[in-house]
Parts: C-alpha cells; sequence; structure tokens
C-alpha cells in the first residue's frame, strides 16, 4: 500500500489444520513517527489476508485506542460490537481492506498515547467456535499540541547566556518555567528572562529544558543543549555547518 504506513500486523493458524490461518495488517496515513495534534483526522486500513480457505477470517481492531482523547469519525465495512471491537472479516480465500477515520478531541490531553491493538480470528466452517489469536499492539501515536525544535547553544567553561524576558519559540506560547540543568546554573529574572551559567569545571555537553504555556493553559516542553568548551575536547561531537 502505496502511501501507508504500517502499524500492526496479527496472524493466526488452527492448531489442527496448519494449512488454514490468515494475517491482520494495519495501516496508517500518518507517519507514528510525527506527533498527532488537537482536531486532526487521520486514516486507519485495516487488511485481512486469509490462507487456506476457512468459512470466514474475521479481523478485529480494539476500540480501548479511543480512550477519552479521539473518536472515531467513520467505519466503513466494520461493525462496533458491543464488546468494544471494530469487527470484519474475509470469506474464503478472498482478501479483504476497510478503512476507518480517527479524529483527535479538541481537547486531548498533551503527551496522550494511541495504541492500536487487533485481533484475528478463524471460523473453520459456519457455526464452528471462534479461534482467535491474541491482542497484539506496535507501533502508536503521541498527541502534541505544539511540536517545538530543540534548542542549543555553545559556551566556554564558566560563561553564561541570557534568554530574554518574552522569548517564545513559536506564535501563541509565552514562557512559564524552566527545568534543572544537569551541570550548570539557572535562574530567572524579575521580568521573565532565563540565565545559564556553565560549571567552570564542566567540560562537554549540558541540557536543559523550558516550559511554555499557550492560551488554553496547555503546556510544552522544549529541550535546550549546551555545549561547553572547545569541540576537540569532546569525543563523539559532530561540528555544526549551518
Amino acid at each position: 500500500m502505496n502511501d501507508w504506513y504500517p502499524l500492526v500486523r496479527a496472524w493466526v493458524t488452527h492448531p489442527q489444520m496448519p494449512h488454514i490461518g490468515g494475517t491482520l495488517d494495519l495501516f496508517s496515513d500518518v507517519d507514528p513517527a510525527l506527533p498527532l495534534v488537537p482536531g486532526q483526522e487521520f486514516g486507519l486500513a485495516l487488511s485481512v489476508t486469509p490462507v487456506g480457505g476457512a468459512y470466514r477470517t474475521y479481523g478485529y481492531l480494539l476500540d480501548d485506542l479511543l480512550g477519552d482523547h479521539a473518536t472515531m469519525v467513520r467505519h466503513q465495512g466494520m461493525s462496533h460490537l458491543n464488546n468494544g471491537r471494530y469487527a470484519t472479516y474475509a470469506g474464503g480465500t478472498e482478501p479483504r481492506t476497510v478503512n476507518c477515520v480517527v479524529r483527535i478531541a479538541d481537547d486531548a490531553a498533551e503527551g496522550s498515547v494511541l495504541l492500536p491493538r487487533v485481533i484475528i480470528g478463524l471460523m473453520t466452517v459456519q457455526g464452528d467456535k471462534l479461534i482467535p489469536s491474541t491482542a497484539v499492539s506496535d507501533a502508536g501515536f503521541r498527541v502534541r499540541r505544539h511540536v517545538l525544535a530543540g534548542q542549543s547553544m555553545r559556551l566556554r567553561q564558566g560563561g553564561r547566556a541570557l534568554l530574554p524576558a518574552g522569548h517564545s519559540p513559536a506564535e501563541g506560547l509565552r514562557f512559564v518555567g524552566v527545568g534543572i540543568a544537569r551541570h550548570g546554573l539557572l535562574t530567572c529574572t524579575a521580568d521573565g528572562g532565563v540565565t545559564y551559567e556553565a560549571d567552570p569545571e564542566h567540560l562537554g555537553y549540558d541540557r536543559f529544558e523550558l516550559c511554555y504555556e499557550d492560551a488554553r493553559g496547555h503546556r510544552v516542553w522544549s529541550e535546550v543543549t549546551v555545549h561547553i568548551g572547545d569541540f576537540g575536547a569532546s569525543p563523539g561531537a559532530v561540528a555544526d555547518h549551518s
């Protein structure tokens, strides 16, 4: 499938008839390595591939994927069962693919996780008991209201740097706090600026985080990496050619 990203695969084999089985693949039209934002919609494709010609090969997507931070907008070709599963099936040896659309809630909490879980099951002949796989999960998604790039600075040993009052990495965010540096000293000025002072005894890397807040009170963190001293004295350092 072009422009679709694999999320998870499940498979099942009949214990007495190993030539009968099936595979379920779940794909997304957004890269799970990238964050989702509140209000965003994305598509899932659930593909069931039977092997051996069972009466029906069932595919299930568990609805705990949604939690309190997402809703299922559309699920053509899938039934929503009372046991908390979206279900479809393929008959005989014909594969089947169905699609659905998920929407992230406008008030989804920062850092919320969506982890799809799937099950595949066999019904060898009509009326037989279902032979299911276990629930399987692999790749998932994380909700981020704002995606902030990391920041970096270079200082000499004992050097100082000032982030001025009112600094913001993105429109609509205001600075509200700072974390703790591993080596250097961080102080906040009365007007909202931040001063970092490098440890005169430390050579190499340090890092700390800055916290920002949007108009709704949602917070997001940005990491600042500090290089202290000469690059040649720090094994593993990569030169910055920007």
